[in-house]
């Protein structure tokens, strides 16, 4: 009996040995935010069981977006010491806020550029990774969001607080250049006026003046967001004239013939003339009933006719029979409008 006693006790201490030798044991895991230790057998030849604690990196600072949607990552080192002949490196993991994550790469160094697929929100956690006779990981360091970006900001513009005009201006013109952006926001809106060099203005909105008599100022703009994502440029043309035309000359007034209408006066002028913005019109003024010509303000000639690029024209809207005065004011495109001219008249209505 004494015999194979021992013989049964020398197989169990066998098989015990061999099961050590083939099998590792892990202990120690902590699946918490701040450190985990993991325990494991190395590859050395006395197959001896390694513990290693790693706590994750001391902090991770807060994000910043960059354009075509890279997020740029960086943290402080763990403040675990690797000790000789193991390597440190960190894992960057992404997900939705509030997890879960994913793995997205190892570095070595305490700063990555990530890029997901797609734009959005996202939220990154950092684990330390000990590497050399086992693989010992941390648990997360504390998450930091970020926001993927890579679509540019729209643009606008106006002119005097409206929409800019293809037409003319007859004064200096108040110009509003803004964006929107709805991922990163607005980071910059930038102009060049005339050629004279780009003008950045930071936010949402810029307002800048564009003065001066030109046929074409023109307005350049774009927007930036703050991942850096630049609108394309597009460009406003704005066209001043600050100067009246010149106004018609020999105003004349004349009763019509037999065949014209009762309460019409016939008028008729050599054209005046305009620089820039070129001649649009003219605008007839006439008085009430008079003896005599007043003098020629829009108090005393309170009704008026709208004429063309012409050079007469029969108005109507009198008594028959009585007398009438007139004056002339040319206007240009850019809606300025010249001196008056003399009075004609008083001339009898048909």
């Amino acid at each position: 009996m004494t015999m194979k006693g021992s013989a049964f006790s020398a197989d169990r201490l066998l098989a015990i040995a061999f099961v050590l030798m083939v099998t590792f044991i892990l202990a120690g895991v902590s699946a918490g935010e701040t450190q985990a230790s993991f325990t494991g057998t190395s590859t050395n030849p006395t197959n001896q069981s390694i513990t290693m604690t790693v706590a994750p990196p001391a902090a991770q600072n807060s994000t910043t977006s960059a354009a075509a949607g890279v997020v740029n990552l960086s943290w402080t080192a763990t403040p675990t010491a690797p000790g000789t002949g193991h390597t440190l490196s960190y894992d960057v993991l992404r997900g939705p806020v509030g997890g879960p994550y994913s793995f997205v790469a190892n570095t070595a160094s305490l700063a990555y550029s990530d890029t997901p697929s797609a734009d959005g929100t996202y939220e990154y956690v950092i684990q330390a990774k000990v590497t050399g006779g086992g693989t010992f990981s941390s648990g997360n360091s504390a998450a930091k969001s970020g926001i993927s970006d890579r679509t540019a900001p729209s643009k606008s513009i106006t002119c005097n607080a409206a929409a800019c005009s293809a037409g003319w201006y007859n004064a200096a013109v108040s110009v509003t250049v803004s964006g929107t952006d709805a991922g990163t926001g607005m980071g910059s809106v930038t102009r060049n006026v005339d050629a004279a060099g780009q003008v950045s203005t930071g936010g949402a909105s810029a307002t800048f003046s564009v003065s001066g008599e030109n046929a074409g100022h023109t307005v350049q703009y774009f927007t930036t967001d703050a991942a850096g994502n630049a609108s394309a440029t597009a460009t406003q043309t704005i066209k001043i004239d600050l100067t009246a035309p010149t106004n018609a000359t020999a105003f004349t007034s004349a009763t019509p013939g037999g065949g014209n209408p009762a309460g019409t006066v016939n008028l008729s002028w050599t054209a005046g003339s305009d620089a820039l913005s070129g001649l649009a019109g003219y605008t007839i003024h006439r008085s009430g009933v008079v003896a005599t010509c007043p003098a020629t303000t829009t108090t005393n000639y309170p009704t008026t006719y709208a004429a063309g690029a012409v050079t007469s024209i029969q108005v109507g809207g009198m008594t028959s029979g009585s007398k009438y005065c007139f004056y002339i004011t040319a206007d240009d495109n850019a809606g300025n409008s010249s001196v008056a001219s003399a009075a004609t008249g008083p001339t009898k209505a048909r």
